[in-house]
């Protein structure tokens, strides 16, 4: 059986429970009427959706992994603003800052793409531009996008790439980590500080 797989970056903690606890306030006022909420749990920013992917290739998807990450130095990413998108009636919170921290989520998820298509010849990606979020909610029915205020903007620092799976256990959609490739850039390396003068 085929394994639906994809990129991403795992969220911190702090993240999930700030975002968690502001979706229940706005779903409790009625801001934003959904039917189909993601759990906390399930909060992530995908860099590249692989699809089916046939688990004798899962080595070949873990080399793609690997290979990506090889000049991926850890970067950093904050929260911004909220918003939908109107064919699949997505709600999602999107991503805010320098420009240049915007780049570098990009520029993995180019390296990630080539990779992937170089280790997998015969796949078939998404042709629809990137455009990173997180993913709240489906199947939105109202959204007041003028009365919502969004979450305090949150900095986070990313050091790996995650292969997601996108599964089921006891019939409840899930999307456990199956792999970990750490960022090997120049400037994953940290030295020590030194004492202060």
């Amino acid at each position: 059986m085929k394994r639906r797989l994809f990129f991403g970056l795992e969220l911190p903690d702090t993240w999930k429970d700030e975002i968690a606890a502001w979706c229940a306030s706005i779903r409790q006022q009625g801001e934003v009427v959904a039917r189909n909420w993601s759990r906390k749990d399930m909060y992530h920013l995908t860099v590249l959706f692989l699809g089916a992917v046939d688990p004798a290739d899962l080595e070949r998807v873990f080399a793609a992994g690997e290979q990506a990450v090889r000049a991926q130095a850890p970067f950093r990413l904050t929260t911004g603003p909220c918003g939908r998108f109107h064919r699949s009636r997505v709600f999602w919170l999107g991503l805010d800052g320098p420009d240049a921290d915007l780049a570098r989520l990009n520029a993995l998820h180019q390296r990630v793409r080539a990779a992937t298509v170089e280790a997998l010849p015969g796949v078939r990606l998404e042709d629809r531009p990137y455009r990173p979020h997180i993913t709240l909610a489906r199947e939105l029915r109202q959204y007041e996008a003028t009365q919502l205020a969004v979450p305090r903007p949150m900095s986070h620092e990313f050091t790996e790439l995650c292969l997601f799976e996108s599964t089921r256990d006891s019939g409840q959609l899930a999307y456990p980590v199956i792999r970990r490739f750490p960022f090997s850039g120049a400037s994953a390396i940290r030295t020590p500080e030194g004492p202060a003068h």
